[in-house]
């Protein structure tokens, strides 16, 4: 008395045919103009305009290399790379600029 657990399958070409099953999605799920309208844009700002302000704001503000070196607590070798508009900071130098003058920033 060993009956197998396995059932036999038909094969899927012999299977009964369906239509689609799911539902079609029956709205647009793109914005109406009026919503585009309440969608604000922040400004495009390229990396290179990004280099030059901060090359200018450190300028101004630091006067000198070493300065800014000592007022960001980075090497003499980074500010120099600030000031020639070959780099420019990360974030934690950027918020520590914010604190240090905030009307630069539009606060």
């Amino acid at each position: 008395m060993s009956s197998s657990p396995l059932r036999k399958i038909a094969p899927a070409d012999h299977a009964p045919r369906r239509g689609q099953m799911s539902q079609t999605k029956g709205f647009d799920r793109r914005r109406s103009a009026s919503a585009m309208r309440r969608v604000s844009v922040a400004p495009v700002i390229t990396r290179h305009e990004r280099i030059v302000w901060w090359a200018d704001l450190v300028a101004r503000r630091c006067g000198t290399r070493e300065a800014c070196a000592v007022m960001f607590g980075v090497t003499y070798q980074t500010a120099c790379n600030w000031f020639d508009g070959f780099s420019c900071p990360t974030g934690d130098k950027v918020l520590d600029a914010i604190d240090m003058w905030p009307e630069e920033f539009g606060k």
